[in-house]
């Protein structure tokens, strides 16, 4: 089917560049190719932002600097390999495929690694806000962002602590803002939370997406105002 789309765009039509898939990164960028003047086809077996983007999170996490690293310490890494946690999920038969990749992570999950993979990640993830906030603008979306942060919850004070102290060097290293809840703080802020929490952690530069497909679906009319077109295939 995309063969045929392709062989059929060729005969009536010539482009400057074709992006694959129409979720949130590639209607991004393919808006980004056309304001620079270029014919751009996107194309996507399905709608714009009806695969992952449509299930995604719905943050431009401003805060995100730091990604995320594979598990060093083997006591966390054997509770992983029981397969029962709800962060992350194998299938066994799959292992000897991934192995290659999994690997590569975790070494350069390494901390002195991951340091360096953090400081040349960081400048992308400082400008998200200002370059969705660009989009957001032209496409129309303003109702569809939340300026209010997010906030973490901590039922223990151990890893409120932790989380406090890992804050308090990202603001010092890369000026983010983060405001520390008590536990009373938190049960104000969010009172539909049930159970005893230790205190909470608000992050204040992130913004939230009330609708992540509806965000994707606003770019693709934006895109196709500037004279891209979106085809199945």
């Amino acid at each position: 089917m995309v063969f045929e789309t392709y062989h059929q765009m060729s005969l009536s039509m010539s482009v400057d560049a074709i992006v694959l898939g129409a979720g949130i990164i590639g209607v991004s960028t393919a808006v980004h190719l056309a304001r620079r003047g270029k014919s751009v086809v996107l194309v996507d077996r399905r709608g714009a932002g009806e695969e992952t983007s449509f299930g995604n999170a719905g943050l431009i996490q401003r805060e995100g600097v730091v990604p995320y690293g594979f598990p060093q310490e083997l006591g966390l890494l054997l509770r992983y390999g029981f397969n029962n946690r709800i962060d992350a999920h194998y299938h066994l038969g799959a292992l000897p495929k991934l192995l290659p990749f999994l690997a590569s992570y975790w070494w350069n999950s390494n901390k002195s690694r991951h340091e360096v993979i953090a400081r040349a990640y960081a400048p992308l993830i400082e400008n998200s806000i200002t370059e969705h906030n660009t989009l957001i603008e032209a496409a129309g979306a303003q109702s569809l962002i939340s300026k209010r942060g997010w906030t973490e919850a901590f039922r223990t004070e151990a890893v409120r602590d932790k989380e406090y102290a890992e804050a308090d060097r990202l603001v010092r290293e890369y000026g983010l803002s983060h405001q520390k809840l008590s536990a009373a703080e938190l049960a104000q802020a969010e009172p539909h939370l049930q159970g005893n929490f230790s205190g909470g952690l608000k992050w204040s530069d992130p913004w939230s997406v009330l609708d992540p497909h509806g965000l994707t679906k606003a770019y693709l009319a934006y895109f196709e105002s500037l004279g891209g077109r979106f085809i199945h295939g």
